[in-house]
C-alpha cells in the first residue's frame, strides 16, 4: 500500500516560494548559500520512509527539506516549524467499552485516563515483543491511536480480534484523517490565532474547525509540540492557514530528525522494532506500567523487570570528532589498552546536534554490558574508528517537556 500525502501538490508551492525567497536574498548577498539548485524548476527531494514496494518505489514518500535545513531547524527552536506527518497513521476506537478493551491489550495502565488525557504505550505480542508504539488520546467520544503509518491496518486488525462481548468498534482511519504537526516556542500562539485550543502537554483537545480538528500535545522535539489530525479533504486548508502565519516555516524530515535525536526521541521501526522487548528501547518508564493487570506478553515483560536484564539496550552516543556515523554503523568495545575490541552493536540514528556546537550524536543498540553511562566505545565513522561515550538518549534538554 502507498501512503501518499494529500499535501504533495502544496509542497511544490511552499518549496518554490522558499526557493524564490532565497534567490531574492541571494541577489543582495551573491556568495550566500541557498540550499537549493538555482533553477526555478528545482526538483523536490523525497525520502522513502519505511519499506519500498515490489518496484522499489517509496510506500511513504516524505519531503526531505523545503529549504535550508538550518533555517528549518531554527524554526523548531525559535519559531514554529510545520510538518506534513504523512509517516503517522491513526486508529479510531469507539464504544462504551473502548478503554477497558485497550487496557487489556497495552503495556500502560489506561484506567486513570479521562476525557482529554493522553498516554504512551506499547502493544506487545504474547512473546513480549513490540507490535506497535502508540500515542493514545481520549477525546471523550472516541479514542485515537497515533502510530507509524505502516502499522495502522495490522494493529487495527489485532485489536479487533479481541473484541468479543464489548461495545467497541475499531477502525483504521488513516485514509480519512491526515496528520500534521507544529513544533516550536511559538506553536501555541499560532494555533490560537486560528481559533484552535492548544492543550497542555500530554493532553488532547477537539475543535469543529474544518469538519473536526484534533490537537494532541506531544513535545517530541524538545519544544512545544502539537500533533494535529484533520479530515483528509481539509488537510490542505489547514496547511495553508498555518503556513500563512508569520512565525511558521514549513520543514522536512532532515530538520525533524535532527531535533528528535537531540531530544532523545527514538522511533519505532527506525531505532527499535518488532524484534525488541520493551526493556531494550530506552523509553521503558514512559510506556510500561508494572502495577496494572494482564496484557499479551505481560509475564515476559514482568519477568525481565524483576528477574533478569535485556541482552541489549538503546542508548545515546556522544561521538568525539567531526565525523558522523551513519545508520547501521558498527560499534565496538574499547579494550583496557585503548585498542578496538569486539563488535557490540550498531547505530540506529545519528545527527549533528546544533545545540551542542554541532557535536556528532547517535542512538545505538548495544549489548547490555556496554550500556552503562560513561562507557567508552568505538564507532565506525566515514572509514575511521572514532571514540564515543555512552550516555542517556537525551542530548538536549529543551523547554518542551
Amino acid at each position: 500500500m502507498r501512503f501518499a500525502s494529500p499535501l504533495m501538490p502544496l509542497h511544490r508551492i511552499a518549496f518554490d516560494e522558499a526557493l524564490s525567497r532565497q534567490q531574492r536574498e541571494g541577489a543582495h548577498r551573491p556568495n550566500a548559500a541557498t540550499g537549493h539548485p538555482s533553477e526555478a524548476s528545482a526538483p523536490i527531494e523525497y525520502l522513502a520512509f519505511g519499506p519500498v514496494d515490489a518496484a522499489g518505489e517509496a510506500t511513504c514518500p516524505v519531503i526531505a527539506a523545503f529549504e535550508s535545513t538550518e533555517l528549518e531547524y531554527a524554526a523548531i527552536r525559535r519559531g514554529a516549524a510545520l510538518f506534513d506527518e504523512s509517516w503517522r497513521g491513526t486508529i479510531e476506537v469507539t464504544g462504551a467499552d473502548r478503554i477497558d478493551l485497550l487496557n487489556r491489550l497495552v503495556t500502560q495502565d489506561l484506567r486513570p485516563i479521562k476525557e482529554g488525557g493522553v498516554a504512551r504505550a506499547f502493544l506487545t505480542n504474547r512473546k513480549g515483543r513490540i507490535d506497535a508504539d502508540l500515542v493514545i488520546a481520549e477525546t471523550g467520544t472516541r479514542t485515537l491511536l497515533d502510530l507509524v503509518v505502516h502499522d495502522a491496518a495490522t494493529v487495527a486488525s489485532i485489536i479487533e480480534k479481541f473484541v468479543f462481548a464489548e461495545t467497541a468498534t475499531v477502525r483504521d482511519v488513516t485514509a480519512s484523517l491526515h496528520a500534521l504537526s507544529l513544533h516550536g516556542p511559538r506553536a501555541t500562539e499560532v494555533l490560537q490565532a486560528l481559533g484552535l485550543e492548544a492543550p497542555a502537554p500530554c493532553a488532547v483537545t477537539c475543535s469543529a474547525l474544518l469538519g473536526g480538528t484534533t490537537v494532541i500535545a506531544l513535545p517530541s522535539l524538545g519544544e512545544l509540540g502539537y500533533s494535529i489530525r484533520v479530515p483528509y479533504g481539509s488537510a490542505g486548508a489547514l496547511w495553508n492557514a498555518l503556513r500563512e502565519q508569520s512565525s511558521v516555516r514549513c520543514a522536512g524530515w532532515h530538520a525533524y530528525n535532527i531535533a528528535r535525536v537531540e531530544n532523545g526521541e527514538p522511533m519505532f521501526r527506525i531505532d527499535f522494532g518488532p524484534t525488541n522487548l520493551p526493556h531494550e528501547t530506552g523509553v521503558l518508564p514512559s510506556r510500561v506500567s508494572f502495577t496494572k493487570g494482564c496484557y499479551p506478553g505481560q509475564e515476559v515483560v514482568a519477568r525481565m523487570q524483576h528477574l533478569g536484564k535485556p541482552k541489549q539496550m538503546l542508548v545515546g552516543l556522544r561521538v568525539q570528532g567531526d565525523a558522523l556515523p551513519m545508520g547501521d554503523a558498527m560499534v565496538f568495545s574499547r579494550n583496557d589498552d585503548g585498542t578496538t575490541g569486539e563488535h557490540v552493536g550498531a547505530v540506529t540514528s545519528s545527527s549533528v546536534a546544533p545545540m551542542l556546537s554541532a557535536a556528532s550524536v547517535a542512538f545505538a543498540m548495544l549489548r547490555s554490558a556496554q550500556t552503562t553511562e560513561g562507557t567508552e566505545v568505538f564507532v565506525e565513522c566515514e572509514g575511521a574508528m572514532l571514540p564515543a561515550r555512552v550516555q542517556s538518549l537525551r542530548f538536549f534538554g529543551g523547554g518542551g517537556r
